[in-house]
């Protein structure tokens, strides 16, 4: 049997699916073509309307091989028919089978009996990402309750993996045969590892796996402005492996809003945090998102915010227009801001943005930087890759001209150019002294 998958959402969703097609590996084949292949499994994301719509647009393309092949399956998990389990059933019979659990080794488990009638309990995993960076997650569901987020509905209830399973999978991930160098941990909301066990645990898990040297580089996403404490800022500001690199969603900085948003802090909290990790941890990357549009974020509100991000100078930013989710608190809320003010707002701070990182760049230009490469780019005949400044997919790239480089590998590289949001580089003639760039 041959088998097509298509992931859909953030990371978390690629290793759910990995898990999943990790259970199949003995028993099928896999292909990136659903033209070839008897099935397609279809791991979704709910999170906002849009990634519904995107679902629901996939499900429906992949649809059209039964109008051909009526005996061609296709199988929805992850997100969305967890979310929207009996619309779908009602309104999309071209579904063959639905699953709904939230936790991925039991789904892993129901597909592969489904499938081959064996319940595969390996618990490894099929990458689907790319082989020199691996994503892992720590924890899933979360305990925030923020007005306007539909996870816990999605996930459920934080419920944290413990220390040693999670070194287990890191150990089986860095011994594998692709060998990665960097490891990136998530969750829906990372420093709350372990708030389950009545502890925050994260620290704990970054120093064991900072002593375990199992690669070059460690990468933290999705922490809560709430959940710092001192203790998680000494791991990074010491840590051999452990990036200083830190990505913490803020969502907004009007205080009405944070606490119409039920964010737990404060704007005052925020900037404090901001400066305490910036006098801590040097050098520091810090990358944040936020929301606007929120519904009540007049005039006013927006433009604290907007001065809040001149001031701050973040290193990199993104930014989301608010969208109206069922199932959340903000879901009533009045005083609601129309469709071309959010864009607009969102357009505002993201032209902000970019002038504040063309400023950043240009303090690297001559300078020598480690870089990792992801990708050779055949038609252009360049490669390009990212320094530990910068998570895969979503920041800012390094393009090396007429260099066909080893994806997977570091260079030793000068940059010779910059602009807002990629750097330009070549080979250094000399290597770099240890340690001046991570």
């Amino acid at each position: 049997m041959k088998v097509n998958y298509i992931s859909l959402g953030c990371p978390k969703n690629a290793v759910d699916l990995e898990k999943i097609l990790g259970s199949l590996a003995p028993y099928v084949d896999f292909t990136e073509h659903p033209d070839e292949a008897d099935m397609t499994i279809i791991n979704t994301c709910a999170f906002i309307q849009a990634a519904q719509q995107e679902a629901i647009d996939e499900i429906l393309n992949i649809a059209q091989i039964k109008q051909e092949r009526p005996d061609f399956q296709i199988w929805v998990t992850g997100c969305l028919p967890q979310r929207y389990k009996n619309q779908l059933l009602e309104l999309m019979p071209e579904i063959d089978e639905i699953f709904t659990h939230r936790d991925a080794d039991e789904t892993s488990m129901l597909i592969c009996k489904k499938l081959t009638g064996t319940s595969n309990r390996s618990g490894k995993r099929y990458p689907i990402t790319a082989s020199h960076y691996r994503y892992l997650t720590i924890a899933q569901g979360c305990n925030n309750r923020c007005s306007y987020c539909a996870i816990p509905v999605i996930k459920g209830d934080l419920k944290s993996r413990t220390i040693p399973e999670i070194l287990a999978e890191a150990h089986h991930l860095a011994n594998s045969k692709d060998s990665p160098k960097e490891l990136i941990l998530v969750a829906q909301d990372t420093t709350a590892f372990g708030m389950d066990r009545n502890g925050q645990e994260l620290s704990n898990l970054l120093i064991e796996l900072d002593k375990k040297r199992y690669f070059d580089w460690i990468r933290i996403m999705y922490t809560h402005p709430a959940h710092w404490n001192e203790g998680l800022m000494d791991v990074l500001a010491n840590a051999d492996t452990i990036l200083p690199y830190i990505d913490m969603p803020v969502q907004h900085i009007n205080d009405k809003i944070l606490k119409s948003m039920k964010r737990s802090v404060t704007g005052h909290d925020i900037r404090a945090l901001i400066d305490k990790l910036r006098e801590k941890i040097n050098p520091l990357v810090l990358r944040t998102s936020l929301i606007v549009g929120y519904p009540g974020e007049s005039k006013h509100e927006f433009n604290e915010l907007l001065a809040f991000v001149e001031n701050t100078e973040f290193d990199r930013l993104g930014v989301f227009t608010y969208s109206k989710e069922q199932d959340t608190r903000a879901f009533n809320l009045s005083n609601t801001v129309s469709e071309k003010t959010k864009h607009r707002r969102q357009e505002e701070i993201m032209m902000l943005q970019a002038e504040i990182s063309y400023h950043k760049n240009q303090k690297l230009l001559h300078s020598g930087i480690k870089v990792l490469v992801d990708e050779y780019d055949k038609d252009n005949h360049q490669s390009i890759g990212r320094t530990w400044r910068d998570a895969p997919e979503i920041d800012n790239v390094v393009v090396l001209p007429e260099l066909e480089l080893c994806v997977g590998s570091f260079y030793d590289i000068e940059i010779t150019q910059t602009d807002m949001y990629e750097l330009f580089g070549r080979k250094r003639e000399s290597p770099l002294p240890e340690r001046m760039d991570i």
